[in-house]
């Protein structure tokens, strides 16, 4: 049913929000999509979820382009995708906000200055 598939891409979206910032609390070697929006948000002083969005939303843009003019129509970029992008960034910026579990991560890293 369609409710149930929303249920579970809302459960997804948050499930990943939390992965993302335990990710990034120890301030360490990441993914190279997370390190691209980690070092954005720490060039600019912009919330990490908030260019997290827009990163996302701008690379689904991207990929929906190339998905038109090489195939004609849109392949590979559905609902799920769009849904996601929009909502792990502001769910991010709520759990930084909201919980204090990442600050112990920090605590736990060998350097303090990502060195």
């Amino acid at each position: 049913m369609l409710w149930e598939q929303f249920l579970c891409i809302g459960l997804g979206c948050v499930a990943l929000a939390f992965g993302i910032v335990i990710e990034l609390a120890p301030n360490v070697v990441v993914v190279p999509g997370e390190g691209v929006v980690r070092a954005i948000a720490k060039v600019s002083g912009v919330r990490v979820g908030t260019v997290k969005a827009v990163f996302d939303i701008t690379l689904i843009i991207i990929a929906a382009v190339l998905s038109l003019i090489f195939f004609h129509g849109l392949r590979g970029v559905g609902i799920g995708t769009v849904i996601s992008a929009v909502l792990v960034g502001p769910i991010i910026n709520i759990v930084n906000r909201v919980f204090t579990f990442q600050h112990r991560i920090q605590a736990l890293a060998l350097s303090r200055d990502g060195r």
